[in-house]
């Protein structure tokens, strides 16, 4: 397993929202000063980060804290309206899961977003967490990043949440929609993006789209989570990582730190370095380390512990 046992989370995603159980400005910024304390290099705030009404505080807490800091948006008119306050060095990434429907890509609506975020003097990256038989779309969206030049795509760990069941599991791709990108890859050939940046967190997805990320991974190798990966929710609980649907426990009564050696965290990390049932004897195991953890621990229902996008065990 790469990576030696750290003290602190290097990379956090953290959901953010206006909804009843979101944090005040005060616990936000509380929380927010524990990432600094802590060392934390790069902040992910997602799910509905700029409704927040004490999100530019935020912000300038962690840019004016040398945290580089990125932000998901949708892209509705009360996101582009706050654009213009942003610090200039948070990185925007826009959601196009909204394009999809029906497995179908419809680029239009996206293309109009686009255009007005680049009137803002600013460059918009893409992200996309795709739902179950929605991969072989993938292609289509890396034609329209080229079509709309845009320089980043981002393919990050699909999240579960701590109530996770069968009706959310259900929705998450599986190696037979690999197989269908692949089938699909063979047919018409990767799209020639040489200046679009890829950044794919699953090993099996990322081996098909290698020669479109320049042959090197952005990811480290092996599960992370709990070690430089970590996830917080709206309401400041800690997780190892936003596919490992375990509290390890509250950011507004614990320190950072001190849950990151706490017992339980040793105990996923150890869970972690475990070969994982259905990867015993796979030749490529020393690569990958069963994959993602959290999704196939928590997901699967046929016994085995291997990454979802996994077929099976690979030969010497």
């Amino acid at each position: 397993m790469s990576l030696d046992l750290l003290d602190a989370p290097l990379r956090l995603s953290w959901d953010i929202s206006a909804a009843d159980n979101c944090l005040t400005a005060e616990s936000l910024l509380a929380v927010g000063q524990q990432l600094l304390d802590a060392g934390v290099f790069y902040v992910s705030l997602e799910l509905d980060p700029l409704a927040h009404p004490s999100i530019i505080q935020l912000l300038e807490q962690l840019t004016s804290g040398g945290c580089q800091v990125s932000l998901i948006i949708k892209g509705t008119a009360e996101e582009l309206t706050l654009l213009d306050s942003l610090p200039r060095s948070v990185k925007l990434y826009l959601d196009c899961s909204a394009a999809v429907t029906a497995k179908n890509f419809d680029p239009t609506q996206l293309a109009v977003i686009v255009k007005t975020i680049r009137a803002s003097q600013r460059e918009p990256f893409l992200l996309w967490l795709p739902r179950s038989c929605e991969l072989p779309l993938l292609l289509e969206m890396i034609d329209f990043c080229v079509a709309e030049s845009i320089r980043g795509f981002k393919l990050p760990n699909q999240k579960i949440s701590a109530s996770s069941g069968p009706d959310q599991s259900v929705l998450l791709p599986v190696c037979n929609d690999l197989e269908q990108l692949s089938e699909k890859i063979q047919q018409s050939g990767l799209p020639d993006a040489p200046q679009l940046q890829l950044e794919v967190h699953d090993l099996f997805l990322w081996e098909l789209l290698q020669p479109l990320s320049g042959g090197a991974r952005t990811e480290y190798g092996g599960c992370q989570a709990g070690n430089s990966l970590g996830h917080i929710d709206v309401t400041g609980l800690l997780y190892p990582c936003s596919s490992w649907p375990e509290v390890l426990g509250n950011l507004l009564q614990e320190d950072l730190l001190d849950l990151w050696q706490s017992q339980q965290r040793l105990r996923i990390r150890q869970q972690i370095g475990e070969i994982p049932v259905g990867c015993e004897g796979c030749g490529d195991y020393q690569i990958c380390f069963g994959g993602c953890r959290g999704l196939s621990g928590f997901c699967r229902d046929d016994g085995l512990k291997r990454d979802l996008l996994c077929a099976g065990k690979r030969s010497f």
